[in-house]
C-alpha cells in the first residue's frame, strides 16, 4: 500500500495521535480525533442522552474546548451514520468551529433539515456539507480517507479506511454483518479483507456487542413478526414505537402495514421529520397517500391505520410518553389498543423510564409487546461477537482501539482478541480524554486530554452550567431554605426581624421550634454586621456554613440556602 512520502519518513519524529475525546464508556457522545503535525480529521460528533439526575438537561454533547484551541489544524469532520449519538452534536460543533462536514445522504439530508430550524438559521448558509461516496478518496493534508459500506440499523452505514503516513487506520464505528439487509447491500467485506491484505496498523471497532454470543440476526427476521402481528391485531388501533432514524425498521412496518390495507401515521416530531426526510431521499419510495396526519386519523377508523410513534425509550415529553398519560393534543387510546415496542432500550438509564411508559399504558387498557415477552420485535445494530470476531480475523491489525461501548464492553473486546491467538495488550481500551500515538510503526500511550460533561438545552441550542444542574438537583433531593434578611433606610440590618422561608425541607406547620432556631442562629451571625461589601460576603458566607450544618445536623439534608437582604 502507498502512503505520503516525506523527505526522510523513517527518521520522522511526527507521530499519528489518535485521541478518544468522548464515547468511549458511555456508548453515545462518540467523537474520535485524528491528528498528524499540523493537521487534524475528526470522526462523529454525537450527542449523549441525560440521565436522572442531569435536571432540565436535554442532550449531552461531547466538551470541544480541545479541539476549539486547535481549530486552525482541522481539515474535516466524517459521520459514518445517521444516528444522533454520531451526528447530533454536529450543528453545535459548526457554531463554534465551521470545518467541512464529510457524510453519506441520509446523514446529510438529517443535517440539512437541522440546518433549517430557528436556533441554527444564521448558521446554515456558512456550512459546507460534501457528499461522501463508497469507495471515492477524500484527501485532507496527511489523511486520504474513504469510505466503505457497513451494515447498522440504520441504511447509508460506512466504515471508514483512513490512510496516513504512519499507515492505515479502520475505523468501523456501530456496525454488524447483515447478509440481507431491508434497504442496503450487504457489508463489503470483500474491500475490508483485502486491506487486512495489504496491512492495517490498527483497527478502531465497535464493541458493544461482544458479549452476545453468534452472528447478529439480519433485520429480515422482524417480516414475519410484523406479518403476524398485523394479522392478529386487525380489529384493534395499533402503535409501533421505534428509534426515530431506524429507516430500514420503517420500511418493513409500513411494506407490512400496506399488506394488510392500513395506512400509516407518524406520530411526533422526530418520526415525521425522519420520515419526511427518508422520502425525499428515496429511502421510503411510498405514494404519499398512504401517509395522514394525526388530526385526519382522529376522523378515521383506527383498524384502518398503523401509527408509527416516536418514544421509544420512554421519554416523558415523547409522543407515546404523552399519550400514555392521556396527555395528548391529538391522538386517544382505544380502550383494546396494542402499542408495539420495536427498539430494545440504549441509553443508560432508559429501561426505568421505558418501565414507566409500559405501566401508564397498561394501566390505560393497552395490550403491550415488548422483547421481555415477545420474541424478534428487535434485532440490534450492533455486531455480536461472532461479527466482531469475523471482521477482527479479517484485518488482523497490529492493533486495536475498542470503541463505541462501556469499560466492560472493552475489556470483553480484549479478552475476544485474546481468544484469537492475538496478543491482548496490543488493545488500547481508551477512556474519554486518552489517546494512542503511532511512531515508526509502534504505539503508546499518549497525551491526555481533560475533558468535563457540557449540557444542552436544545429548544435554544444554549449551554446549561454545570453549576445549575447540579442546584436543580440540590432542589430535587434536599429543598430550598431561604433567608430574609431586612435592612432600615440607612442600611443598617435589622437582625431582630430575620426571616426563613423553606419548602421540599420540612412540612413547616409541624417544625416551629426548627424555623424559630434556624432564625435565631442568623439573626446571632448578623448582629452587628458591617454593611460593607467586602466585610458582609465573608460573614455571609460563614452564616450560610453554620446554617448548613445546623439543618444538616437536624434534618439529615443539605437544601441549597439563599440569602437575601431586603430595605424595609
Amino acid at each position: 500500500m502507498e502512503y505520503f512520502t516525506h523527505a526522510d519518513e523513517k527518521k520522522s519524529k511526527t507521530p499519528l495521535r489518535i485521541l478518544s475525546l468522548s464515547g468511549t464508556e458511555s456508548v453515545t457522545k462518540n467523537l474520535t480525533i485524528y491528528e498528524y503535525g499540523e493537521d487534524i480529521i475528526i470522526v462523529d460528533c454525537g450527542v449523549g442522552f441525560p440521565d436522572s439526575e442531569m435536571y432540565g438537561v436535554d442532550v449531552v454533547i461531547p466538551d470541544f474546548s480541545y479541539l476549539l484551541q486547535t481549530s486552525k489544524r482541522i481539515r474535516g469532520l466524517f459521520v459514518t451514520h445517521a444516528h444522533d449519538d454520531h451526528f447530533g452534536a454536529v450543528p453545535y460543533f459548526l457554531e463554534q468551529c465551521n470545518v467541512p462536514v464529510y457524510a453519506g445522504r441520509l446523514v446529510l439530508g438529517f443535517l440539512h433539515k437541522v440546518l433549517e430550524e430557528k436556533k441554527f438559521k444564521n448558521l446554515a448558509p456558512t456550512v459546507h456539507l460534501n457528499q461522501l461516496d463508497y469507495n471515492k478518496e477524500v484527501t485532507l493534508g496527511p489523511f486520504r480517507v474513504s469510505a466503505f459500506r457497513v451494515n447498522h440499523s440504520v441504511p447509508d452505514s460506512m466504515g471508514l479506511a483512513i490512510k496516513t503516513p504512519e499507515g492505515l487506520i479502520l475505523h468501523m464505528a456501530d456496525f454488524k454483518i447483515d447478509w440481507t439487509p431491508i434497504l442496503d447491500e450487504p457489508i463489503d467485506l470483500g474491500t475490508i479483507a483485502q486491506y487486512g491484505k495489504e496491512g492495517v496498523l490498527c483497527l478502531l471497532s465497535d464493541c458493544l456487542g461482544v458479549e452476545e454470543e453468534g452472528p447478529t440476526k439480519t433485520e429480515r427476521v422482524l417480516n414475519d413478526t410484523f406479518f403476524e402481528l398485523f394479522d392478529r391485531f386487525r380489529e384493534r388501533q395499533v402503535f409501533v414505537t421505534t428509534i426515530s432514524t431506524n429507516i430500514s425498521r420503517m420500511y418493513q412496518i409500513i411494506s407490512i402495514a400496506m399488506r394488510y390495507g392500513r395506512k400509516i401515521v407518524p406520530s411526533g416530531r422526530s418520526i415525521d421529520q425522519s420520515i419526511e426526510i427518508a422520502r425525499k431521499l428515496g429511502y421510503l419510495p411510498f405514494s404519499p397517500d398512504i401517509f395522514i396526519s394525526e388530526k385526519e386519523a382522529a376522523k378515521c377508523d383506527q383498524k384502518s391505520l398503523i401509527y408509527i410513534i416516536a418514544g421509544c425509550y420512554g421519554q416523558p415529553g415523547s409522543s407515546l410518553g404523552r399519550l400514555s398519560r392521556n396527555e395528548h393534543n391529538t391522538l386517544s387510546l382505544e380502550s383494546d389498543a396494542v402499542v408495539i415496542f420495536s427498539g430494545d432500550p440504549n441509553p443508560p438509564g432508559a429501561d426505568v423510564a421505558v418501565e414507566k411508559v409500559i405501566s401508564d399504558l397498561i394501566l390505560q387498557g393497552c395490550e403491550v409487546l415488548y422483547s421481555g415477552i415477545q420474541d424478534n420485535l428487535h434485532v440490534s445494530g450492533h455486531g455480536t461477537r461472532g461479527d466482531l470476531t469475523a471482521v477482527a480475523a479479517v484485518v488482523k491489525p497490529k492493533y486495536f482501539i475498542p470503541i463505541g461501548g462501556t469499560v466492560a464492553k472493552m475489556r470483553g473486546y480484549t479478552r475476544m482478541v485474546r481468544s484469537l491467538g492475538m496478543d491482548g495488550s496490543k488493545v488500547f481500551e481508551n477512556l474519554e480524554g486518552e489517546s494512542v500515538e503511532f511512531l515508526h510503526g509502534r504505539a503508546k500511550k499518549g497525551e491526555f486530554v481533560e475533558t468535563k460533561q457540557v449540557f444542552i438545552n436544545t429548544k435554544t441550542a444554549e449551554e446549561i452550567s454545570p453549576i445549575v444542574v447540579k442546584d436543580r438537583g440540590q432542589l430535587s433531593e434536599e429543598g430550598i431554605f431561604v433567608v430574609i434578611i431586612p435592612q432600615n433606610k440607612q442600611g443598617d440590618f435589622l437582625s431582630s426581624k430575620v426571616d426563613v422561608i423553606t419548602r421540599g425541607l420540612i412540612y413547616v406547620k409541624g417544625s416551629k421550634d426548627l424555623m424559630d432556631r434556624s432564625k435565631k442562629l442568623v439573626s446571632k451571625g448578623v448582629a452587628g454586621a458591617s454593611t460593607k461589601s467586602k466585610d458582609w460576603e465573608e460573614k455571609k458566607k460563614k452564616i450560610e456554613r453554620d446554617l448548613e450544618r445546623f439543618l444538616y445536623k437536624e434534618t439529615g439534608k443539605s437544601p441549597l440556602i439563599m440569602m437575601h437582604t431586603i430595605a424595609v
